[in-house]
């Protein structure tokens, strides 16, 4: 990458692993994963300067600060936003918000069947939402939002039964996200008790189940040619719901 142009710092910190990644205008990304587990306030920095060491940049050639604004973990999406506002603040330059169960298509721009990204919330519960590539735009299927598992399910049955019996590729959905692993067994279940034969559940492998920086870097360039950019003080973080502890706070009152 070279300086002088315009670039998108993309940082994601709402799940497992943290990743941050660099967008240039014309698409080109480069990322870094942190390996280590939970551990996104100690390894963040450390990943962007080398980011910026490998792509010969400097902090100071970034345009925009991009963040996954959630759902996910909240104490993920805190550190994520409070770094992403930060260095906006730092560095004079805007920010853009962006929806974390949305990157999980452009992990798969080419796919055309159904993209369901689902997050543990615990109690049988998720944070899911679907997505589907149509004509070269991402299109919501369901909205993203905090589930019963059930109810995500039915969502996406009644999208299925609505669907052209020709449109094959509609017919198949994909599972992202770390609620495959709780929920598997309960959607395979699902599968064979109330789909047709003609639905196909598959899910995606460990190379890109989880979120990733860059995917959050490609729809933040996307949003930046738009113009849906804003000042880091309107940053905001997306739970979509509370935390457990306020949840427990609030039932003993």
């Amino acid at each position: 990458m070279k300086g002088k142009e315009m670039y998108i710092l993309a940082i994601e910190t709402t799940g497992a692993e943290a990743s941050i990644a660099i967008i240039n205008e014309q698409g080109e990304v480069r990322e870094e994963t942190s390996t280590q587990k939970l551990s996104h306030l100690q390894n963040l920095m450390p990943m962007l300067d080398l980011l910026l060491e490998k792509c010969r940049l400097t902090i100071g050639d970034m345009s925009v600060v991009a963040v996954s604004e959630g759902p996910g973990s909240f104490t993920g999406i805190r550190i994520g936003v409070s770094t992403a506002r930060a260095l906006a603040q730092a560095l004079g330059i805007g920010t853009i918000g962006v929806p974390t169960l949305q990157t999980f298509a452009y992990h798969v721009p080419d796919y055309q069947g159904v993209i369901c990204p689902i997050f543990d919330a615990r109690r049988s519960q998720v944070y899911g939402g679907a997505f589907r590539w149509t004509e070269g735009n991402c299109v919501e299927v369901a909205a993203g939002d905090a589930y019963d598992l059930s109810a995500l399910l039915e969502q996406l049955k009644f999208y299925l039964e609505e669907l052209n019996e020709s449109d094959r590729w509609g017919h198949e959905i994909t599972f992202f996200g770390d609620g495959i692993d709780p929920y598997k067994e309960k959607i395979l279940e699902w599968q064979h008790s109330s789909l047709k034969d003609n639905i196909r559940i598959l899910f995606a492998p460990d190379d890109r189940k989880l979120q990733k920086a860059s995917s959050v870097a490609k729809l933040a360039l996307e949003k930046y040619k738009l113009g849906d950019i804003k000042p880091y003080i309107q940053l905001k973080p997306v739970y979509m719901r509370k935390a457990e502890a306020e949840r427990k706070l609030e039932e003993k009152s």
